[in-house]
Order: C-alpha cells, then sequence, then structure tokens
C-alpha cells in the first residue's frame, strides 16, 4: 500500500485531507509539527509528503530543504495560506513536486496526490537544497498575483531558475517579461554573474550585431578600437533578449551558433570568442507563427523554447488587479511621486472590468495619472481617465483602438493558417468570425440587461425586429439569461 504523510498544523484540515487520502487507498500518516514530521520520514519510507509552510518547530520550506538528505525521499507536495510568489519560486527551487494554495478543491488535492504516487520512483533525485528566500522586493512585486494563472508562472519560475537552458518568456507588452526574467536571473546559480538586457526591437538592424557581439579595430569606418559586446558583458551571468522576434534573420543566424557552441567572431574579428551565458529571450509574437511565415529560423526557435514561461495577459486575472492596483499607489507614494490615494470601490470594479490592453504597463501609467490629477483621498471612476473627466474619451477611444488591436491579434493566426479553398469550394472564414462575433456580442448585452430586449436594442442600435430575429437565428436562451438575472438579485 502507498504510504503518504501530512503535516500539517490545522487539526481539522489534516484530518479532512487524511479521510479524503484514505478512502482512495492510501496509507496515511499524521502530524502538526514540522521536526516530527522529519522524523518520520527518516525513520519509515513514504511516497508522499504533503507539508504546509507554517508549521512548529520547522518550516514546511526548510523540511523540503532536509528531505533531501533522505536516502529514498518522497514527492513532496507543498501547501500554504501565504499565497506569494517569493514561497511558490523556492518550494518548486527546492524540488517540490508541486505546490498547492489553500483552499484548494478537495477533490483536484485527490487527483495531485495519486499523480504524485503514481510518478514517484524508488531512485528519484533529491530535490536541490534551498536557501531563505528573499521577501518580495521593490522590484519584483509588481510581478504580483494571487489567482491560479500567476501561480502557474511563479511555479514555472522556480523549475525553470536552477536549469542551464534556454528559456523563451512570451506575453503581451506590458505583462512583466523582463521583470520575469531578472527574477529568473536572480534565483539562478547565477545570481552573481552580471544581468544584460537586449532589447532587438530598439537598435537599428545595421548596429545590432556590433552591439551583441561587439567589434575589433578597423572592423568599420569609426571603429578605432575593439570593443567588447553584450555577449562579453554578460559572461558568467544572464543575456536577456528582448523582442526577440524583431531579430533579423541574417542575425538569427549567427545567435543560434553562439547557443550551439558557445563561439562567435566579433565583427571584424579573426580570432572567435568564447561565452559562457544563459539566454532568456521574450517575445510579444506567435513564434510558431513566424516560423511558418518564414520570418523567423526554426532551429533558432527551438534552441530558444527549451524551456518556456507564457505571461498571462491582465484582463485573463482581474482578480489580481485590486491588490496590484493598491500596492502601486503604495509605492509610488512611499517613494514621494505621488499623493497617498486609495481607490473607491467603483472604481475597483471598473479597473477590474477594463480590458488592459496595455496591461500592468498600462494599469501602473493609469493610476499614477490618477493620483496625481485627483483632488480627494479617494481615486473615483472619473479620475482614472485624466484630468478632463471624461469618460466618453476612454470608452469610445482607447477602448475601441484597444478592442480593434485585440481582435487584430487574435484574428491574424487564424487568417494566416486557415486552407485556402480550392477553385469549387467555397470558404466559410467570414461566415464563422462574423457569426460569431455578433452571437457573443448579442449574448453579453443580453446579459446586461438581464434579457430585456427593448433596452438590448437601444444599447445596440438596431430596431427590436432585428434584435428578435438575430436572437433567434444565433439560439440564445433569454429564459435562462433572465433566470441568472434574478438569482443575482
Amino acid at each position: 500500500m502507498h504510504r503518504v504523510l501530512i503535516a500539517e498544523d490545522d487539526n481539522s484540515l489534516r484530518t479532512i485531507m487524511g479521510k479524503a487520502l484514505a478512502s482512495q487507498g492510501l496509507d496515511v500518516a499524521h502530524t502538526g509539527d514540522g521536526q516530527q514530521a522529519l522524523d518520520l520520514l527518516r525513520r519509515e519510507p513514504f511516497d508522499v509528503a504533503i507539508v504546509d509552510i507554517k508549521m512548529p518547530s520547522l518550516s514546511g520550506l526548510d523540511l523540503l530543504n532536509r528531505v533531501g538528505e533522505i536516502d529514498s525521499p518522497p514527492h513532496v507536495i507543498v501547501i500554504t495560506a501565504q499565497n506569494t510568489m517569493s514561497n511558490a519560486i523556492e518550494a518548486m527551487k527546492g524540488g517540490a513536486y508541486d505546490y498547492l494554495c489553500k483552499p484548494f478543491d478537495l477533490d483536484l488535492f485527490e487527483e495531485l496526490v495519486l499523480r504524485a504516487v503514481r510518478d514517484r520512483k524508488v531512485d528519484a533525485p533529491r530535490p536541490p537544497g534551498i536557501s531563505d528566500g528573499p521577501a518580495d522586493s521593490a522590484d519584483t512585486r509588481t510581478l504580483y498575483g494571487q489567482s491560479p494563472a500567476m501561480q502557474r508562472v511563479f511555479k514555472a519560475i522556480g523549475r525553470a531558475a536552477m536549469s542551464p537552458y534556454s528559456t523563451l518568456i512570451c506575453g503581451e507588452s506590458g505583462t512583466g517579461k523582463e521583470l520575469v526574467a531578472r527574477i529568473l536571473h536572480q534565483e539562478s546559480a547565477r545570481a552573481g554573474g552580471p544581468f544584460v538586457a537586449v532589447n532587438a526591437a530598439a537598435i537599428p538592424a545595421d548596429l545590432l550585431e556590433a552591439d551583441l557581439f561587439g567589434h575589433a579595430r578597423g572592423a568599420f569606418t569609426g571603429a578605432n578600437a575593439d570593443k567588447p559586446g553584450k555577449f562579453h558583458a554578460a559572461h558568467g551571468g544572464t543575456l536577456f533578449l528582448d523582442e526577440i522576434g524583431e531579430m533579423p534573420l541574417a542575425l538569427q543566424a549567427k545567435l543560434l551558433r553562439v547557443l550551439e557552441r558557445k563561439q562567435f567572431y566579433p565583427l571584424g574579428a579573426s580570432k572567435e570568442v568564447e561565452v559562457d551565458v544563459r539566454i532568456v529571450a521574450a517575445t510579444n509574437r506567435d513564434l510558431a507563427e513566424e516560423v511558418r511565415a518564414g520570418a523567423f529560423r526554426g532551429d533558432l526557435y527551438y534552441r530558444l523554447n527549451v524551456l518556456s514561461i507564457d505571461l498571462p495577459p491582465l484582463r485573463d486575472r482581474a482578480d489580481d488587479i485590486p491588490l496590484l492596483a493598491k500596492w502601486l499607489l503604495e509605492k509610488h507614494a512611499r517613494d514621494g511621486n505621488t499623493p497617498f490615494r486609495s481607490l473607491s470601490t467603483e472604481a475597483e470594479q471598473w479597473l477590474k472590468d477594463y480590458t488592459w490592453p496595455g496591461n500592468v504597463r498600462e494599469l501602473e501609467n493609469t493610476l499614477v495619472r490618477a493620483a496625481t490629477f485627483t483632488q480627494g483621498p479617494v481615486i473615483r471612476i472619473e479620475d482614472l481617465v485624466g484630468p478632463t473627466g471624461r469618460l466618453s474619451r476612454r470608452g469610445n477611444g482607447a477602448q475601441d483602438e484597444s478592442f480593434e488591436s485585440l481582435l487584430f491579434n487574435r484574428l491574424r493566426p487564424v487568417v494566416r493558417t486557415f486552407p485556402e479553398p480550392g477553385e469549387d469550394e467555397k470558404s466559410d472564414l467570414f461566415d464563422v468570425v462574423v457569426g460569431t462575433s455578433e452571437r457573443v456580442l448579442l449574448d453579453l448585452v443580453m446579459r446586461r440587461t438581464g434579457g430585456n430586449q427593448l433596452k438590448a436594442a437601444r444599447i445596440l442600435g438596431i430596431n427590436r425586429n432585428t434584435l428578435k430575429r438575430k436572437l433567434d437565428e444565433h439560439r440564445i436562451d433569454l429564459d435562462a439569461i433572465r433566470r441568472g438575472a434574478r438569482r443575482k438579485r
């Protein structure tokens, strides 16, 4: 029978977890003390250990560190009510099998433990030791999130941090790709070395090669002396290549050689230079799509994409916005850049409802602007749009523009990859895209009005008969929408 140890100082939660796992046929042992848990693991074999971070005698992270001393260590699942980036990263760096935040779904918990039991091997490698993780510092806290999407990011950072392999960070502009790269460096074995960032989109193509690889004296007009490049500067550390999708194809070939051989020729030089650099790249493009379109080298893409981290846009983690906004307001006030301000309940909800095409960068700029121009201690909805207080400027201007940009980015891969019909075939691309958009719009407006067709027609700017016909065409269930509206009341 497979054995599981639960180390949790909350007696009621420990009992609930124990009964759930016992019902799955597992042999479960319990303790509420970290040191006792370590003693049990040293004396008796276990397949899985579930450890809380905060326990008497020994914390869960300390226990995770000590588990590596055991000859046949169990898989360790770390659980905590303190849902922070540092805890998640430190747990995964320490070799945890997974990391769960309380409260969690009991069915998912059972599934995770059973998977850990199945995955465990007697010769599983010992997790590396970890040190006490630093508290979230001022330069990393903007990568804040308690949402499941951000927890996946934190765990991915923890797993990737100690790896020597190239890492590709993907995400829209403003989601914090450089921030993730810096945290990866800070948490890696190269933390004592340099972190060098290069934005491939910000440097002219004819200068980018010399900037990256350096040049020899006389390599071109004005090259009066040898000059090392960014690869030299990052030796022993991390080189962050931002907007890698903008790099010219000719230069991509040279970068590929560096990744494969760790050697390159500076511009105009006759002798190769050897470097020890970990590459972290970032892009807001779909590089796989760019490869298919011939705009990016496939061999380089696969070299860069050994490990990958996908950052969710802010609109997909709206529940993180209020606390992130509060921290940003406090940060700028502490730095003396803005007065101390708080957010009204209505302003918080507005922030959650907005789509944030510029992501965290746009949120920060919006809050700085509001804190600067508002005349009272509380930021209201009208303060979020700037000194004019005209909501229509944001609602009908920036919002429309961001929607068009969002739609363009979502439809671009669909259009590029949609098969071209034969001469005797009729494509349904137009009908599918327009029809789907129309149905979603109708559904959203009907939900907003609680199923009131008169109000919906007025919002949409169409007559009621047209609305009724389209509702019938798309088979939108008004009764279900109305029932949902009554439940909300």
